[in-house]
């Protein structure tokens, strides 16, 4: 039987890592929306943001793979391998749309980089 108490923690990594992988590719796709409209500004605040999600989430998944590599047993469940799949979704979904905010505005003669 499983440790409560560990459940719980690694529950709470899990949903962690989904709500910032979540709430950073909203703000991408919202900056992909805007990047459309030819709001170049709000789409590069909007990916600034997106990239700030995004990194929280890999904060949270660098340290499960510390505490890991420290020895502790992370306890495995279908919630954290879903965790897992969402934040790499996520980060495929803004580095597409980081390229493609870009595409927008080399066409409409924006920023070229």
């Amino acid at each position: 039987m499983l440790d409560k108490e560990y459940n719980d923690e690694t529950e709470n990594i899990a949903m962690e890592i989904i709500a910032h992988s979540g709430d950073g590719r909203s703000l991408a796709f919202e900056a992909l929306k805007a990047a459309r409209e030819g709001d170049h500004q709000k789409a590069e605040n909007l990916l600034a943001q997106s990239n700030r999600e995004i990194n929280k989430a890999h904060n949270v998944q660098s340290q499960m793979l510390v505490d890991e590599a420290n020895g502790k047993q992370t306890d495995f469940s279908i919630l954290l391998i879903h965790s897992q799949d969402h934040f790499m979704a996520s980060m495929l979904a803004n580095e597409l749309i980081s390229e493609m905010v870009r595409m927008y505005q080399t066409f409409e003669g924006g920023k070229q980089e």
